[in-house]
């Protein structure tokens, strides 16, 4: 990458997280809503690097922004070290200016192969999304939605255990819950005076996981340990390894 652009990308970085803590989200998650946080002492404790966090899907963006608040306005982590991105879809982050910005804060995008638009589709793995979501974590942290998509009951898909045994990354899987009243897609101002939490779980054991060679039962059972807390009850099935 080009030298100036580098530095002009940390910097644009620099300024939407820090304008977007002071401007949105310190009033919106404390004194227009309230956010209970649990199990966020184990930030304090993990590796700046190879690390993913692992959760369920409710909105566009709110979970991002309540966790990028969370690691660098309510526990003042410096804002490269670590480096938090999150992942998201390509067609999202192409929407409008808003959207390209948040991508700029730290969004790593990628091609889904099976929803796009709202639409089921059925499509070759994107590669080079994929590379490029194993490079931030390797590089940092990242959040990370398997399910793939906000859809009330999605199951996670079984790709996230390939993920998890190519990186050898720690993962902590994150519940957020109520966010679906906070704040929705084209919803603004947004509704006000909700409550919703976000917990941290402690990293998954994947240590025979990642020692092992790959087999698709060992990723079902990663898929599986994994949906029994993400799970996102709605009109669709439950959550389920993917087949």
């Amino acid at each position: 990458m080009n030298p100036l652009k580098a530095v002009a990308d940390r910097w644009l970085r620099h300024g939407l997280i820090l304008s977007a803590g002071l401007g949105f989200s310190l009033p919106y998650f404390r004194l227009l809503n309230q956010v209970q946080v649990e199990g966020d002492d184990i930030l304090d404790t993990l590796p700046h690097r190879n690390v993913v966090f692992l959760s369920n899907h409710q909105t566009y963006f709110m979970e991002a922004v309540a966790f990028f608040d969370l690691v660098y306005v309510r526990h003042g982590f410096d804002l490269d070290d670590p480096m938090l991105r999150f992942s998201a879809a390509e067609e999202t982050m192409k929407k409008n200016l808003l959207t390209m910005l948040f991508t700029k804060a730290g969004g790593v995008i990628f091609k889904r192969s099976f929803r796009e638009e709202g639409r089921e589709v059925k499509r070759p793995v994107d590669l080079e999304g994929v590379a490029r979501v194993e490079q931030a974590i390797l590089d940092g942290w990242l959040l990370h939605f398997p399910a793939g998509t906000t859809q009330p009951g999605a199951p996670l898909r079984k790709g996230v255990a390939q993920l998890l045994h190519r990186t050898g990354a720690t993962a902590i899987p994150v519940r957020v819950d109520g966010f679906r009243d906070l704040l929705l897609h084209k919803q603004l101002p947004g509704k006000l005076f909700k409550k919703c939490r976000l917990r941290l779980f402690p990293p998954l054991d994947l240590a025979a996981f990642h020692a092992a060679p790959y087999t698709g039962e060992a990723g079902a059972e990663v898929v599986r340990r994994l949906s029994e807390l993400l799970g996102d009850p709605g009109p669709a099935a439950a959550p389920t390894a993917a087949p």
